[in-house]
């Protein structure tokens, strides 16, 4: 497995069908395993975060959910093979638990849009068994990791946005003795249809952020991350000849 360097961050490079293949196995022989669904935001909040930080470098995999990963691993010379979306890959994980009767855990959104998420599950991947859920509101992260540790779920999905998913797992991770735990973001919107997508004609052209963003305008203050991370990915390069 090759990783490839992004400002301080390894980034994984896996296609979504190696890594797919990857975490089928760990789950089959009841292994640990912790993921990061990494962006722009998320390697520059590692540079300026330690706690985050060390949570990211701790982590199993890493795999380059924006497109900016791919522009910056490109422009550094050492392209990523694909780009990993966090709500395609849960959606993988979750035809893969149908298929398998895997258990999943899901922790995290608001009260409303888990009850939804929960229902589309029971619909859409009938053979999931779903060990337990808890939302991200009114729910205790301790109460939350002592029913992961006493179901021992195959797969748990953190939806609590970065940096805080990946901080509430790292922190857990040592008393959990089996599962994939997987960071998704905002997946939990998306899946249970609170949230739409961006269409594909988006999707194919890499403007799903900007799409996000004419969407949730909130998310221009994040946004503004982006040139600071193109410029320092540029710093890199020019240094490098």
């Amino acid at each position: 497995m090759n990783r490839i360097k992004i400002l301080n961050v390894d980034i994984d490079d896996f296609t979504k069908k190696e890594l797919i293949n990857e975490l089928t196995e760990s789950i089959k022989y009841d292994q640990r395993k912790f993921l990061v669904t990494a962006n722009p935001e998320i390697v520059m909040m590692a540079n300026k975060d330690l706690t985050f930080a060390k949570a990211v470098r701790e982590a199993d995999y890493v795999v380059a959910d924006g497109i900016g990963l791919i522009i910056g691993s490109k422009i550094l010379g050492h392209p990523l093979k694909e780009r990993i979306p966090g709500v395609e890959l849960m959606q993988e994980l979750l035809d893969l638990a149908s298929r398998n009767h895997f258990s999943v855990y899901l922790y995290g959104a608001k009260p409303e849009v888990l009850k939804k998420l929960h229902t589309v599950i029971k619909d859409s991947y009938p053979g999931v068994s779903i060990a337990g859920y808890s939302d991200g509101y009114t729910s205790s992260p301790e109460e939350v990791a002592k029913q992961i540790e006493a179901t021992t779920p195959d797969l748990v999905f953190v939806a609590l946005g970065a940096p805080k998913q990946e901080k509430w797992i790292d922190h857990h991770y040592p008393n959990f003795s089996k599962g994939v735990f997987v960071g998704v973001g905002g997946s939990f919107d998306v899946l249970s249809g609170t949230v739409k997508r961006a269409p594909k004609i988006w999707r194919t052209l890499n403007l799903e952020w900007l799409y996000r963003i004419i969407k949730q305008p909130s998310r221009w203050k994040r946004a503004l991350l982006l040139p600071a991370y193109l410029a320092a990915i540029v710093r890199i390069r020019l240094r490098q000849k």
